[in-house]
């Protein structure tokens, strides 16, 4: 998980405990997803190692957004919304660390509290001078946003950059923000068709001669994607929240994943810059320590933490415990070795014996299970992760189908053909007719072939075999309404009675 610290932070923690170290979170929806839980794991380590974990919900800073991983601003959100999504994240929290009294008791706090009433100009008077221009400028977020028009008539960066795009509208549309999501797709589109037209050796040429076609579009939103001041910012609004966590709680370490070393280190060198005012008086300056993991991606080394569907949340109402569950249960082979020594709390003994025992058949998934289990009983609780198992041994492991509520039969038979079909017509037709004619040809052409699969024991009803005489009615929907019709092995097909 380690991918870099600050010269002393070992021996601050080794010798300091316990002390108090903090990780921000973005509060721009309700809900924490996949990608923090690398980041919450290490709040998890630190506080198993004796020390005060701190999550420190960006009221304010997420307002901004962050310059370092998006390419365009932030809606501003309103107070309530904030708290809200505040508490829901807290809860998430709750289920990881230990929220109690003791002095490694974990906390959560807001920056919106202590910014909401920092006026402009004192907060450049106390805050502002004590960082140049120059230093600010340094930092690689700032150098990589205000580098796209000097880089983008190279074929690799205009490339990377509508991989970004895509990301950035995949997540909107978990979002649930359509409209700003279609921008996003604009922007890649246009990003993309640059690579037809644009060669390196004479881009300054063909950028003129190709930018009537983006004129109003693309071009004109590459020419102007730089960095606004209010981004600019950010490193300064994020730094002064290390100052203040240190000097109120006396927090004295940050961390993050690798591509926050930039902006943590701004809160260090901030306390280190206003040391005298911070210490009042005592003989050592402040001191402050950063501490980076590693950023969680694929074998490939594309980013891990979106399914097929956009992103896995941690919270049950946008990602189901059993979507949640198949996609641990789904990571590649290549994946899960570390997945699992980041993601849970497992021993390295017990995680050795996994791999082994995996190396033996992997077919069985053995390692991806483990997994998981661990997770999803983490995330969802034990009866969520039961529930969970029980709905993916229903199309692997022949579990029970009346078992499942609607939710998680839906959820099971999520990329099966659905088809309605009116309940007043079973009580005239058998199950012939029902896989046939009924349902449009979309399970059987005709009915020869599904009397002939049928004789032959290939298709199941509600996990029960269908038999050429049987009447529709004759079949017990699951909840009043759903028929499950398999054909063969592997084709499901899901009926629901209207």
């Amino acid at each position: 998980m380690f991918h870099d610290m600050m010269p002393g932070t070992e021996e601050h923690l080794r010798t300091a405990a316990p002390i108090t170290g903090y990780i921000g979170f973005d509060p721009t929806a309700p809900s924490l997803h996949i990608g923090n839980l690398a980041t919450i794991m290490l709040l998890v380590h630190l506080q198993r190692a004796g020390h005060r974990p701190m999550a420190l919900v960006g009221g304010a800073t997420g307002m901004i957004g962050d310059p370092s991983g998006k390419s365009a601003e932030r809606n501003l959100l309103d107070e309530e919304a904030l708290r809200r999504n505040q508490a829901g994240i807290q809860a998430q929290l709750e289920k990881f660390l230990v929220f109690d009294d003791s002095p490694t008791g974990a906390l959560v706090v807001n920056n919106y509290d202590w910014f909401k009433d920092f006026g402009f100009l004192g907060f450049l008077r106390e805050v502002g001078k004590h960082l140049t221009v120059n230093y600010m400028m340094a930092k690689d977020s700032v150098q990589k946003r205000i580098g796209i028009t000097k880089t983008v008539g190279r074929i690799n960066d205009i490339t990377d950059k509508a991989s970004t795009y895509l990301d950035d509208a995949i997540e909107l549309i978990g979002e649930g923000q359509i409209d700003e999501a279609i921008k996003e797709l604009q922007f890649a589109r246009g990003i993309l068709a640059l690579t037809q037209k644009l060669t390196e050796p004479d881009f300054e040429k063909k950028s003129e001669e190709f930018g009537e076609v983006f004129k109003g579009g693309i071009w004109e939103n590459l020419e102007e994607s730089g960095l606004s001041y209010t981004e600019f910012s950010y490193q300064l609004l994020q730094g002064y929240d290390f100052v203040h966590l240190f000097r109120t709680y006396g927090c004295t370490l940050q961390m993050g994943a690798s591509d926050q070393w930039g902006n943590i280190t701004t809160g260090t060198e901030l306390i280190r810059r206003m040391g005298g005012e911070l210490t009042e008086g005592a003989q050592q300056p402040a001191k402050a320590y950063a501490l980076t993991g590693q950023l969680i991606t694929k074998a490939d080394g594309t980013k891990y933490g979106k399914s097929e569907t956009g992103t896995v949340w941690l919270d049950g109402s946008l990602t189901s415990p059993y979507q949640f569950y198949q996609f641990f249960l789904n990571a590649a082979d290549a994946d899960v070795p570390r997945l699992i020594r980041v993601f849970t709390l497992l021993t390295k003994e017990e995680i050795e014996a996994l791999e082994a025992e995996h190396a033996e058949a992997p077919h069985k998934r053995i390692l991806q299970k483990a997994l998981a289990e661990q997770v999803t009983t983490r995330v969802h609780g034990p009866a969520a992760y039961e529930a969970a198992l029980a709905a993916s041994q229903v199309l692997f492991g022949g579990g029970e189908l009346a078992s499942l509520d609607e939710a998680t039969l839906l959820d099971v038979f999520a990329g099966v053909p659905r088809v309605e079909v009116p309940r007043a017509d079973l009580a005239e037709m058998n199950v012939i007719s029902l896989l046939s004619e009924a349902t449009g040809g979309v399970i059987f052409p005709s009915k020869g072939e599904a009397r002939k699969m049928m004789q032959a024991g290939g298709v199941s009803l509600n996990r029960e075999k269908a038999a050429p005489e049987q009447l529709a009615t004759d079949v017990t929907p699951l909840l009043g309404q759903y028929i499950v019709a398999q054909k063969g092995k592997k084709n499901y097909f899901l009926l629901k009675l209207v």
